[in-house]
């Protein structure tokens, strides 16, 4: 039995797991050849595919249980693989004549073929009844972000079968949030749910990235172990490309504290960074077929590209806005200075500008607030602080605690993106964002088993909300690169008005 691991020992365990453990899932096999084409590994169920003792095949040649016809086209296949974390994948070959038909997956560990196989299902489990061509049309016609994530996850659980799809999306700090779910009715939901970044530790997220999905298709089964463990030179074999790969225990008890039997986790990758994830959940075991698992794949590639479309229109959307309402307040300042003078009339003019709950603005001691802000005794108490600390740029910060224990504000107001418009003594405008915590609701675990894991107060969905709720609390969304370089143009524009009039 593994020892209990912590949240905060997480990602230790799971490296631990993934990187110490030779073993593969049950529902296939592996063997691993050398460039000699003998084979040096294989896994200890050989015999349930095959009929052979793996003890018996340990350095003898490929050929000895793979037909010649077959051992060429792995061969063949194999010279496709030029770059770092190819995978290539075959349907539909025997290993003998007249033998069990297998899909197969091939990759490289350092100079050794891996090669993977899973008893074909082809045809058992049907199609998607969908086109990968209709599905795009579908996300196209999505008329907000909400709607395109929403319609992606009813996709892919249309291609999987599962029980419940849910998309999670990552902030800059790595923690996730689930923005849309499918799931058969009857089952809750796990919308808005949110977790902390160590739940999914970097080496998890940099194995997302490698692979086109990870699939767990049984809880309970048993890992069976790669045999030897250790070669010649006593190392171990790399399983980082592996679709069989065996499961960590802390995700097994997470996967089994939330009633799941059975999961499918697809990268949804962005300009090379993992935006976040598809993550299957069923509720018995299931293994989707090779070609649905190839299928929602290529879905979840496609999904990424027009994701990452829509990102920069709605970017370039933003900045537009956000320009046409500088320039009109640039208009305006040039025919009547004396707006300036007026932090009423500025806190009205920026309105927009930049996404905001609040904004706060102090010009030669007079001071205007509107929206979500703090009091003005502790307005002004902040506006002290930023002319002892801020530098003459413009500054941001989520956490306000962090900045300056005296310039807290109240628990509403959590971050602010600090705009100096003077020299000193400087003149501010102060955008405001609420705590996270405000806009943050889960209803609650929707589907608990009878009993935990001895880590439960941990590796549950409401230990993850709960630790996320610690780190959250007094935080606020973080103001993105464009919004700042808004707020710099704004900054830069003002000061020069500003120093026109001598302050």
């Amino acid at each position: 039995m593994s020892e209990p691991c912590n949240r905060a020992d997480l990602a230790n365990c799971d490296r631990d797991a993934i990187l110490q453990r030779a073993a593969i899932q049950p529902f296939g096999f592996l063997l691993a050849a050398s460039p000699d084409w003998r084979i040096v590994r294989a896994s200890a169920n050989l015999g349930e595919f095959l009929g052979v003792d793996y003890e018996d095949i340990l350095g003898q040649p490929l050929s000895g249980i793979i037909m010649s016809r077959t051992l060429h086209t792995i061969r063949n296949r194999l010279t496709v693989l030029r770059g770092a974390d190819m995978v290539e994948r075959l349907s539909g070959i025997a290993f003998a004549e007249g033998g069990p038909i297998f899909d197969v997956a091939l990759h490289f560990s350092g100079d050794d073929v891996v090669i993977e196989a899973e008893a074909s299902q082809a045809g058992s489990q049907g199609g998607s009844t969908i086109s990968l061509r209709a599905m795009m049309m579908r996300l196209d016609q999505a008329q907000t972000l909400e709607d395109f994530f929403r319609e992606g996850a009813r996709l892919a659980r249309g291609i999987t079968g599962f029980d419940r799809v849910l998309v999670h999306r990552f902030d800059e700090g790595g923690s996730g949030e689930v923005v849309a779910e499918a799931a058969r009715p009857a089952i809750g939901s796990f919308l808005g749910f949110r977790y902390p970044a160590p739940d999914i530790p970097v080496l998890a997220r940099t194995l997302h990235l490698r692979n086109p999905y990870r699939i767990i298709a049984d809880v309970e089964a048993a890992p069976v172990p790669i045999l030897p463990e250790r070669d010649e030179h006593d190392s171990a074999i790399d399983l980082s490309l592996s679709i069989l790969r065996s499961v960590s225990p802390s995700q097994i008890e997470y996967l089994k504290n939330m009633g799941v039997a059975a999961s499918l986790s697809i990268p949804i990758v962005t300009d090379g960074m993992l935006w976040g994830l598809f993550t299957c959940h069923h509720y018995s075991a299931r293994l989707p077929s090779f070609e649905r698992r190839s299928t929602v794949e290529i879905f979840a590639q496609m999904f990424a590209s027009r994701l990452q479309t829509r990102e920069c229109r709605l970017a370039l959307k933003f900045e537009t806005k956000a320009r046409q309402i500088v320039e009109r307040l640039f208009t305006a300042v040039a025919g009547n200075t004396g707006l300036l003078d007026d932090p009423a009339w500025l806190a009205e003019a920026l309105a927009g500008a930049v996404p905001a709950d609040g904004i706060g603005v102090s010009i030669n001691g007079r001071t205007a607030l509107t929206g979500l802000a703090p009091s003005q005794e502790q307005f002004s108490t902040l506006i002290d602080v930023l002319n002892r600390n801020a530098p003459g740029h413009v500054f941001t910060t989520d956490h306000i605690a962090e900045f300056s224990p005296g310039a807290e504000t109240n628990g509403d107001v959590a971050g602010l993106l600090v705009i100096p418009i003077s020299r000193l003594p400087r003149d501010y405008v102060v955008f405001f964002r609420q705590e996270i915590l405000r806009t943050a609701h889960w209803a609650g675990d929707p589907h608990r088993p009878g009993e935990y894991g001895p880590n439960a107060e941990s590796l549950t969905p409401r230990g993850s909300f709960n630790t996320w709720s610690e780190l959250a609390r007094g935080r606020a969304l973080q103001f993105s690169k464009a919004e700042c370089s808004i707020a710099e143009t704004i900054r830069m524009a003002l000061e020069a008005f500003a120093a026109r009039q001598g302050r």
